[in-house]
This record gives C-alpha cells, structure tokens and sequence, in this order.
C-alpha cells in the first residue's frame, strides 16, 4: 500500500470535513475522544493480537530487520456498533520490557489509556495520508469493510523511554457522523 504522507499543516488543506478534521488532527487520545462524542456504546473489537511479521513500510518506520518479528494488534474502534476507525499497533520485541509487556495483554482494553497516562511516552512524526480507493482496491481486505469513498489515515510514532511503536489509524466514512 502506497500512501504519500504529508505533515498536519498540508494534510489539512485537504480535509474537507470539519467533523473529519475534529478526530484526524486530536492530539490528545483519539478513543477519549471518541467515547466523548458516542451517544451510546463504544466498543473496542479487537481483530487480531499476535507476533508476526510487520509490512515493509512498517518495518522501515520502525527499523526492524528482515527477519524480525513484531506483536501486531488490530482492532475497530466501534460506536453503536458503527465501525469508525480500524487501528494497526506494531510493537517491536525491543519495545516490550518488563513494564511495556502488559502492551501484549490489552484485548480489548484501549491502547491509549496507557500510551496518554505514561508520562515517559512521546508522540512524534505524526503524519496523514489518504488512501484513494480507485488506486488502492486491496484496501478493503485489510480493513475487511466495504470502503466506497477515499481514507483518510494518520500514522504516529510514540515512544516509551525512547522505545518505539507504531500506530495506523484509518478513519472509516462513518466518524464523520460524531463529531456533531
């Protein structure tokens, strides 16, 4: 998957949705703010937690070897069982120290109660992108939704005492609707 990111102040010429621009741009935990805005059920669904080998764009961002395996979480963050961002985590093994080691152990808890509430956690290299579904028709079968519009996505590398791990964020054509 071909994404051209770009920085927040070039991304957002693009954003046409204000509602959009209210979750892609949050600085701050993106399921918080989710769960403000949900009049309802909020759900994290987790798709997949396990140690695999991550993509090869991933592997770069994260400067992992050939033969490295990561652990992989995938989940949809979910209100009244509306799918509105399908999150990737990559979690190096050199990330996972003692204390990082319950990062494996979250099911359905969210990431980022954890990442927000650590103090020696940074967030760095924010980037966005967006994903036309005319250029990239496989996207579908990552997310596993049938996507008719455009994806916007947002890609952030946090640190845990200078230890990394990635975050893809896709934000799925049904968050526009909750930022009212």
């Amino acid at each position: 998957m071909k994404i051209n990111w770009k920085n927040k102040q070039i991304a957002r010429l693009s954003v046409k949705s204000k509602n959009l621009r209210t979750f892609l741009f949050e600085s701050g935990s993106l399921t918080r703010l989710i769960q403000e805005k949900c009049m309802g059920r909020f759900d994290i669904n987790l798709i997949n937690e396990s140690w695999a080998k991550a993509l090869p764009y991933e592997m770069h961002l994260l400067s992992l070897r050939n033969y490295e395996i990561s652990f992989i979480r995938e989940s949809y963050l979910s209100c009244n069982k509306k799918k509105l961002v399908y999150a990737r985590t990559i979690i190096p093994r050199r990330t996972l120290n003692r204390k990082n080691e319950k990062l494996t152990k979250l099911g359905h808890k969210p990431l980022g109660e954890i990442l927000f509430k650590n103090n020696q956690t940074n967030r760095k290299n924010v980037k966005y992108g967006k994903i036309s579904i005319m250029n990239e028709p496989h996207i579908e079968a990552l997310l596993k939704e049938k996507i008719l519009d455009d994806l916007f996505v947002r890609q952030s590398m946090f640190y845990i005492d200078d230890r990394p791990l990635l975050v893809v964020e896709f934000f799925l054509p049904a968050i526009v609707k909750y930022s009212q």
